[in-house]
């Protein structure tokens, strides 16, 4: 019994993990951009007050 195996190109494999890849690692680099900004510290507080124009 003979058994006829086809074995698909590497190009092709190589362009289906390019097609999945690049948009799944540009979700998780945006993703992580945006996780990046909970964990990171607040802004310092400003002051409310208005500055005093000094004496002449």
């Amino acid at each position: 019994m003979t058994t006829d195996i086809k074995k698909t190109p590497a190009a092709a494999i190589l362009v289906a993990w390019l097609i999945v890849g690049i948009p799944a690692a540009w979700g998780i680099y945006n993703t992580a951009l945006n996780a990046k900004k909970i964990f990171a510290a607040p802004p310092p507080a400003t002051s409310t007050t208005t500055p005093t124009t000094a004496a002449k």
